[in-house]
């Protein structure tokens, strides 16, 4: 089916939604919301997801159209679209990847691009808000751009520039009303440690270093263990990869005691 392999779907994970069968009624309460916000930039209290990730998925797919509909409204391509889209397909994936079987775990991130406010364009994905912290040189009421980085290969520093250029171009025609010049990233990846440890020329380091720390890290030990090894299980490190040299860094600074952090950085557009 075309629609699946636009969304990214696997065909396992085809084969599981379309045996599903959650109850029609949250189905469609969950897809009137979902309507209901589509390019409102909704807030936290807004939408509501069930504690079944089944009736999100469901409700996701029958609202593929609608969000397509805002897409060209506001004059974004099929191939931004599609690519923002993907994301479901992406997160079923790494869901099978981490536990070995159907779901959707991040069933709740999911809404960002369903509700217009997360888009791909290129390597990176950029989420369109107004900032719940105090950013250097942001006004209140200001909007910003969120970086968030796919599962999707090495961040190269040729791809990046691409991708930040895209992004600068493309807030500006397909939503000039909420004019952004700064992006930030709330990351692991930023962390003082990492930046410190890996080689200067590393993608990684290299990535790092285009934004400018602000703010106090927060200790966040789970974040570097998930997305480097796609598990949350903290209690049995010692049966994990030790391969490359980052598998081997995120093990030894928790195997001497210490904490992996999450850290803030921003970027001028």
């Amino acid at each position: 089916m075309t629609e699946y392999r636009l969304l990214g779907i696997t065909d396992a994970d085809r084969e599981a939604i379309e045996g599903l069968d959650p109850d029609p009624a949250a189905v469609e309460a969950l897809a009137a919301d979902l309507r209901r916000v589509i390019g409102t930039f909704p807030g936290d209290d807004e939408l509501t997801l069930p504690d079944d990730p089944h009736i999100s998925i469901a409700a996701y797919l029958a609202t593929v159209d609608d969000v397509r509909a805002f897409h060209r409204s506001r004059g974004i391509s099929d191939e931004v679209s599609w690519a923002s889209l993907a994301d479901l397909g992406r997160q079923l994936d790494v869901h099978r990847r981490t536990h070995g079987e159907f779901g959707l775990e991040t069933h709740w991130w999911i809404t960002t691009s369903w509700t217009g406010v997360l888009y791909q364009l290129g390597r990176l994905q950029y989420l369109l808000h107004q900032p719940d912290h105090d950013v250097p040189g942001v006004e209140p009421g200001e909007w910003i751009i969120g970086v968030h980085i796919p599962e999707s290969g090495p961040l190269m520093p040729a791809a990046i520039d691409e991708s930040l250029d895209l992004a600068r171009a493309f807030f500006a025609k397909h939503f000039p009303e909420r004019p952004v010049r700064t992006a930030n990233l709330s990351s692991w990846l930023l962390d003082p440690y990492l930046l410190d440890q890996l080689p200067p020329e590393s993608n990684m380091v290299r990535f790092g270093r285009r934004f400018t720390p602000y703010g106090e890290p927060r200790d966040n030990q789970e974040s570097a263990v998930y997305f480097t090894f796609r598990t949350r299980d903290l209690d049995h490190l010692d049966k994990l990869p030790r391969d490359t040299a980052l598998q081997r860094l995120i093990l030894d600074r928790i195997a001497a005691g210490g904490t992996w952090q999450n850290a803030l950085g921003y970027l001028k557009l």
